[in-house]
């Protein structure tokens, strides 16, 4: 058995497609690092010398593709060595890490997030993964187009891939201008190869790799039809507005970002921390956890509000960062552990109360049965069931996502009143959150990425909650008499 026996046929059309350029415009879940893992695997064993560049919207999606590729390499029997290498970034003067792996034949694939400065001089094969969700998209392509049109830089080959992200971006425009409405007047041709979940999931039906079911009539097992996975994947998703964008790959045009790549890096500070919790630190904090059971990530954001003095003369209360764990692969009493520290030392919690998540609300509020842990209380500022506890429990729903995402968005105007660490992946996290218009109305949903569902932003729109008293934003000028309360006599603080 070869190693290409392990794709798909639409995995293997993209394998040993000979375009120079190809754009594979793809679903969810349809294997895309997989694939172009193989490709620069397979490329790079059997052209002694070359060099493949993988490039990803962040660090961890492009290394994540090159682990595939050292799988791919020992599947094959080989080794390969590890090193780094710095390239330019876009911002002046800042650098960038390559990760390498070097194969004994030379040839070498490299690993970058997508912030290079220049391609110019490099020499190879070129592999964009998920262009549609670069932070810089527009500069990037700059500095790709730059090397494809000229001819002494030697690119052999450039290969995208990408679920839709709205419309107006540059991959929108490749795929337009070469598939949807071709332009006959382009110079540079990129063949499109479209697959949806629909197709990919008739090759997985026919391969036998979706599993089986329990036939309702029969009783007896059976193998699962790609309409059953689909429907199945359609009803986990649960957005019925984005199905189309992201399983079909339609190009949605009522969706804008919740915020802006101005307005996240706006709010970035040095005030404020990704890991700086400490138990001892005076002042008031708040915390807002986004739950993700086990498979997806967990997110606990913790920050400080404080006080200052504006150029007018009046208070100016703004949350500041210190803390954000990140916690994937523990059980619901394992996360409670981790996250403890944390809620002892804050004054309110929003905490995630959907699906997983309200095994984990209902311990933190009344404690876990057969310990001596009695939990924080619960906390709910409705007038006729007023709970002075310390947990408020948050269940996600198209109405609540607009009392919580819609005050927070408030958070980075002009003045910035939420203040957040540097961080390429909360960047990515907070501006993959979109907002979807329908009718009159907005809705909110965030596609999947490597690290989840903007989970950082979820957690993030939690704290400000949590610090606002019932829905009530961070006010970026004077703190009202209800910000003013001091609610930390109510927990004995």
């Amino acid at each position: 058995m070869q190693l290409i026996d392990y794709l798909l046929a639409f995995q293997k059309k993209l394998a040993n497609s000979v375009a120079r350029f190809v754009i594979a415009l793809w679903s969810r879940q349809t294997g895309k690092g997989f694939t172009t893992s193989f490709v620069a695997s397979r490329g790079a064993m059997t052209e002694p010398r070359s060099k493949w560049l993988i490039v990803a919207p962040t660090e961890r999606q492009s290394l994540e593709t090159l682990d595939k590729c050292k799988d791919w390499i020992k599947a094959a029997n080989l080794s390969a060595a590890e090193s780094e290498e710095e390239f330019d970034a876009l911002e002046k003067g800042a650098k960038v890490k390559a990760k390498i792996i070097e194969l004994p034949n030379g040839s070498k694939i490299y690993a970058l997030p997508g912030k290079p400065a220049s391609l110019r001089g490099f020499t190879g094969y070129l592999i964009i993964d998920e262009f549609a969700f670069f932070e810089d998209q527009k500069e990037v392509w700059k500095a790709v187009f730059a090397v494809i049109v000229n001819p002494m830089a030697s690119i052999k080959r450039v290969i995208i891939t990408s679920t839709p992200n709205g419309q107006g971006d540059m991959f929108h425009k490749l795929v337009d201008e070469n598939f949807l409405n071709p332009n006959p007047k382009r110079r540079v041709k990129w063949e499109v190869q479209k697959v949806t979940i629909h197709e990919a999931a008739k090759e997985w039906e026919a391969a036998g790799k979706l599993g089986t079911v329990i036939d309702e009539k029969t009783g007896k097992e059976r193998a699962k039809t790609a309409e059953e996975y689909v429907e199945e994947v359609r009803e986990a998703f649960d957005t019925p507005e984005a199905w189309p964008q992201e399983f079909e790959c339609e190009f949605l045009d009522a969706s804008a970002n919740l915020l802006s790549f101005d307005q996240i890096t706006a709010a970035e500070s040095v005030e404020a921390t990704e890991h700086g919790f400490d138990p001892n630190e005076p002042g008031e904090f708040y915390g807002g956890f986004d739950f993700g059971g086990i498979s997806d990530p967990s997110i606990f954001w913790f920050a400080k509000k404080v006080v200052e003095t504006g150029a007018d003369g009046k208070p100016v209360e703004k949350l500041v960062t210190r803390d954000v764990m990140f916690i994937k692969g523990l059980d619901t009493g394992e996360q409670l552990a981790a996250v403890r520290s944390r809620i002892d030392k804050c004054v309110r919690v929003c905490v995630d109360y959907t699906g997983p998540g309200r095994g984990f609300g209902d311990i933190a509020a009344n404690g876990m049965p057969g310990t001596d842990f009695t939990g924080w209380g619960e906390y709910d500022a409705d007038p006729k069931k007023f709970l002075a506890g310390k947990i408020e429990k948050f269940s996600f729903s198209e109405v609540s996502k607009r009392e919580l995402f819609t005050p927070f968005r408030l958070c980075f105007g002009k003045v910035c009143s939420f203040l957040i660490p540097h961080a390429d992946w909360i960047r990515q996290d907070f501006h993959a959150m979109q907002m979807l218009q329908s009718g009159n109305d907005f809705k909110f949903w965030a596609p999947r990425m490597s690290n989840g569902h903007s989970d950082g932003c979820c957690a993030a729109a939690l704290c400000r909650r949590a610090a606002s008293f019932g829905g009530e934003y961070v006010k970026p000028f004077a703190a009202t008499a209800a910000h003013n309360i001091d609610t930390r006599s109510v927990y004995g603080d």
